[in-house]
């Protein structure tokens, strides 16, 4: 949608939930992993998604 949400800033943990555990139990991750989309039990339609690796 052309709007920058983050640009070159390390993230500790998700950027979202707030909860008890979001920040106390996030640990490290490999360099890659799975793109998972999630819907919260609301109507979601995803189409003409394309995942590309990025370059190091």
């Amino acid at each position: 949608n052309g709007h920058v949400i983050h640009d070159n800033l390390e993230l500790s943990g998700g950027t979202g939930w707030r909860g008890p555990h979001s920040i106390s139990e996030y640990r490290k991750h490999g360099d890659k992993g799975p793109v998972q989309m999630q819907d919260h039990g609301n109507p979601v339609r995803f189409r003409n998604i394309w995942i590309k690796p990025l370059e190091d």
